[in-house]
């Protein structure tokens, strides 16, 4: 489950895979995490960036935990559900991401905060789709969420479910409102862990407020229960 992932500014990278001069800068960010405002692509808007949230608005999840339909979708999903499968045709993005944070567990009740840094270019697009949500009182708003597949053996240390990716030779081809439903589905594809550069890093990543760039840097273990020290 994709739960934490980092975007660094590169708009001049966005631009060049995306072949549009309409990406505006936004902050970059080393702590993406579910229920914050986060640069998406839609394609409905495939020329800029969008900001919507991960999974939710910061005030429904107030006092209650998402769930994860809400942050990541199977792929599997997509062709037992009409409004999935309707969502993946009219309401598909991408999220572009040039990292992840995934936890190992080492105890039974222990985990350990490892970054995937990607290492094939300076950043990746990520399958999503765009919802809306209305509440009883009217209000609305849109959010995203992941497309993932069971983890392959290669991840599944660290993930049951992994990301689905789209080449960047295939973005323009994502982002044609036109594609059938099996078009769409073939261009989406399981990276390997091997495209990854990966460490452990501090538990600060814990804390959804922490946006410090500091996040992506190696920390050593300080124990044999795979405990870390925090930064200074």
């Amino acid at each position: 489950m994709i739960e934490r992932y980092t975007i660094k500014n590169n708009v001049k990278a966005l631009k060049k895979i995306t072949n549009s001069d309409d990406i505006k800068s936004f902050d970059s960010q080393y702590n993406a995490a579910p229920t914050k405002l986060l640069p998406i692509i839609s394609v409905k808007s495939s020329n800029e960036i969008s900001y919507t949230y991960w999974g939710s608005s910061p005030d429904y999840a107030k006092n209650k935990s998402l769930a994860n339909r809400l942050i990541n979708i199977n792929i599997s999903s997509f062709s037992k559900s009409n409004m999935l499968y309707n969502l993946l045709i009219t309401e598909r993005c991408l999220i572009p991401c040039d990292g992840f944070y995934f936890w190992k567990k080492v105890a039974k009740k222990d985990k350990v905060p490892y970054y995937f840094k990607y290492e094939m270019s300076e950043i990746m697009f990520c399958a999503g789709v765009k919802e809306k949500y209305e509440d009883f009182d009217g209000n609305v708003f849109n959010y995203f969420s992941f497309i993932t597949k069971k983890s392959s053996n290669e991840w599944k240390e660290y993930t049951e479910n992994a990301p689905l990716m789209i080449d960047k030779e295939n973005v323009r081809s994502w982002l044609d409102i036109k594609k059938r439903f099996d078009e769409i589905i073939e261009l989406m594809y399981s990276p390997s862990i091997s495209d990854f550069s990966f460490y452990t890093v501090s538990p600060y990543i814990s804390d959804l407020n922490n946006n410090d760039k500091n996040l992506v840097l190696p920390q050593q273990s300080s124990n044999q229960h795979g405990n870390y020290s925090l930064f200074n």
